[in-house]
């Protein structure tokens, strides 16, 4: 099933329950709800190598990615500075190559984080980013604005891809 890619709109926990343990190569999940119900089986699909994601994230980045995974595509939403850095520190654990794409995607800066309040206090997890081999993640923003790009700044990214000038 590495050939096949998944795209779900909506979808419940007994929809995902179907795709664990499977080989599915592609999975784009088009809402904040339906993502949250793919955490149990996501570290289960031992060949999803690209994983898509829209919505509105925030707090700490809960998910358990596959070994497997080799690109995660921020499509179209919004996240807070605190679960980008967290989703960062996990792809850096995965000790392979990996792409992470941010399209669409509004990063918050860490006074308006999307409303939420952070269990995680912003020095520590920025200390724990800095502290990450990152050298294996390459990072593609089409649009991305001041507060996104200061995340970065001090890593160790291997790749950073800008796609526009504005950008730049």
């Amino acid at each position: 099933m590495s050939n096949i890619e998944i795209l779900v709109k909506n979808g419940i926990k007994e929809l995902f329950e179907i795709f664990r343990d499977t080989s599915i190569g592609i999975l784009d999940v088009i809402n904040t709800d339906c993502v949250l119900q793919t955490s149990d089986i996501l570290p289960t699909l031992s060949k999803l190598e690209r994983l898509q994601l829209w919505g509105t994230y925030t707090g700490h980045c809960d998910l358990q990615l596959p070994a497997s995974l080799h690109c995660i595509s921020l499509q179209t939403g919004e996240c807070s500075s605190e679960w980008l850095c967290s989703l960062l520190i996990k792809l850096s654990e995965l000790d392979h190559p990996v792409t992470c794409e941010l399209f669409n995607f509004v990063v918050q800066s860490r006074g308006e984080d999307c409303g939420t309040v952070s269990n995680i206090p912003v020095s520590d997890l920025r200390s724990k980013l800095l502290s990450c081999d990152m050298s294996n993640i390459k990072i593609l923003v089409e649009n991305g604005m001041k507060e996104l790009f200061e995340i970065f700044r001090d890593t160790s990214i291997g790749i950073l891809d800008v796609i526009n000038t504005d950008c730049v």
